[in-house]
């Protein structure tokens, strides 16, 4: 008969085999005696001594526990590394969005700048007054007069030095004849003829213009290639006219 003695704690758990020394004692009687020693507490001690003390067995070095064995702890396993994750390739930047084009305004019209006068150099009015001259010279198959820059301008001086002065006429107080006037300005011909007229406007003026015979004379004149027309607002007929012809 073998006697087994668990480990039992006060608690009332019970220890595993593992955690308890064994000692194997001889029995002269029954062969082996298996005596769990580790964990031994005040009334395991008094039943080893009820037990062994009519024994020659020495009881009490079962009370002893043996010297724990230090286990060889084997080597601890190296964790195995991690495989290093690869590196998420890195995001394409996300591409900005095109801001949206503002709607372009409507172009605005830009004022229109005032007319020039024509090349000729002629104000509204006179170009008006030579556009009807050359109408007449069309009728009778005339070449049109061209309007010369430097006729022009002596045409207006003698408008101009009628009203100033208070006269109508082809003597002029200050330049002469119109021949005289030409000459002073540096022009050259080979015949000339000056028409003057007082009116209103540039319609009645040119009217009585051709009722009169020897005004309508130079208007028609086919000697005559340049005209230089002058009119100026002012005097007792709402306007002055002067015509200047010359030919070459």
């Amino acid at each position: 008969m073998a006697l087994f003695i668990s480990c039992v704690l006060l608690s009332g758990t019970v220890l595993a085999a593992s955690q308890c020394d064994r000692y194997v004692l001889p029995d002269p009687q029954r062969g082996k005696l298996f005596v769990f020693t580790k964990g031994l507490t005040p009334t395991l001690l008094r039943i080893l001594r009820d037990i062994f003390k009519d024994t020659s067995f020495p009881w009490e070095l079962i009370a002893k526990p043996a010297k724990p064995v230090t286990p060889s702890t084997p080597p601890a396993e190296q964790p195995a590394e991690q495989p290093s994750k690869p590196e998420p390739p890195p995001a394409e930047p996300e591409q900005p969005q095109e801001p949206e084009q503002p709607e372009t305004p409507p172009e605005q019209e830009l004022p229109k700048e005032p007319e020039a006068p024509p090349a000729t150099g002629l104000t509204e009015l006179e170009q008006q007054m030579l556009d009807l001259i050359n109408a007449e010279r069309a009728k009778v198959g005339l070449k049109p007069l061209a309007a010369d820059p430097r006729l022009t301008e002596q045409a207006r001086l003698k408008s101009k030095d009628m009203i100033d002065k208070g006269y109508f006429a082809h003597q002029s107080p200050t330049y002469g004849s119109p021949f005289d006037q030409m000459a002073a300005a540096g022009i050259t011909y080979r015949t000339a003829g000056e028409n003057l007229a007082g009116a209103q406007s540039v319609e009645l003026a040119h009217k009585n213009l051709m009722l009169s015979d020897g005004h309508r004379r130079n208007i028609l004149n086919p000697a005559f290639d340049s005209i230089g027309i002058g009119i100026i607002e002012g005097g007792p007929y709402g306007m002055m006219f002067t015509q200047m012809f010359i030919g070459n």
